[in-house]
């Protein structure tokens, strides 16, 4: 075998923890509130837990901005009745279960909506 095969095919195995750092939960909104620094509480399947803020208040993935925009997202899912997805981009979490309830997950980044 080549030297640069044997380069790719380490950089694969290497590289594939990485790769696996995201962690998706999804269930249906089972919590949804808004505390007085404006940071987006909420659970749905897994613990309780703050995912982002709509003020420039703690270290979130999810700007200001964005997280306006998934506040209401969330609760048009959660007056429907339809899961959500949340992604979490965070290599120590490897399972929902880990989410603490009253957490503060800064590493959620990313909300799939569902029929």
């Amino acid at each position: 075998m080549s030297i640069i095969k044997l380069f790719f095919i380490a950089m694969i195995v290497f590289l594939s923890p990485i790769t696996s750092a995201n962690l998706s939960c999804a269930g249906k909104v089972a919590y949804l509130g808004m505390d007085q620094a404006g940071q987006v509480i909420l659970a749905n399947g897994s613990g309780i837990n703050t995912i982002c803020s709509i003020t420039p208040v703690g270290n979130y993935q999810i700007n200001p901005q964005a997280c306006r925009m998934f506040y209401g997202a969330l609760l048009a899912n959660q007056l429907a009745g339809r899961s959500v997805t949340i992604y979490y981009n965070d290599p120590g979490l490897t399972s929902c279960s880990q989410i603490g309830q009253w957490s503060t997950q800064p590493s959620a980044y990313f909300i799939e909506l569902t029929n």
